[in-house]
């Protein structure tokens, strides 16, 4: 899952010791890969966040998505994300839970208009940083885990600085 090469995804996690939180966290990160996906190839139906998430996530994904193609926007510019922690959650018989939360450092991601390519520079300031909150879950015996819910803080204070 490629996005273009005038995007740059960072991803500065530490890798859990725990196998499932590792596979969790990892599968965190292609959830956001996915979704910058959707956004730059201009498709809210893209298959690779459908396959990553579901429920509510998807549906965020989904909305992201389309209001960057009803928009005309993409992104441009370097997109960090960083502060990882991941909490193991519930284990029943069939699914396993796995709660992973993040910073993204948006002050070097930028909006592109589509037709024209103009990019739209805007300075760093609180709203450029926002805290993610994934509920991923696997069900067992499959390696991949989908994002089941996400809550996105904006103008996240903990994550500035």
């Amino acid at each position: 899952m490629s996005v273009p090469k005038d995007l740059d995804l960072v991803f500065d996690f530490e890798k859990p010791s725990d196998q499932d939180s590792a596979a969790a966290l990892e599968d965190a990160t292609n959830y956001i890969r996915a979704l910058n996906h959707g956004i730059t190839k201009q498709d809210p139906n893209d298959p690779a966040f459908q396959f990553y998430s579901s429920g509510q996530a998807a549906q965020y994904a989904h909305s992201q998505i389309k209001e960057y193609v009803d928009g005309g926007w993409t992104l441009t510019g370097r997109d960090r994300y960083y502060d990882a922690a991941v909490s193991p959650g519930d284990e029943s018989e069939k699914v396993k839970t796995v709660s992973v939360t993040f910073c993204e450092d948006q002050s070097k991601v930028f909006g592109k208009e589509v037709k024209s390519e103009k990019v739209h520079r805007t300075k760093e300031s609180l709203a450029s940083y926002q805290k993610f909150t994934l509920l991923m879950t696997s069900v067992k015996d499959n390696p991949v885990w989908r994002a089941q819910r996400v809550t996105v803080e904006g103008k996240a204070a903990e994550c500035r600085g």
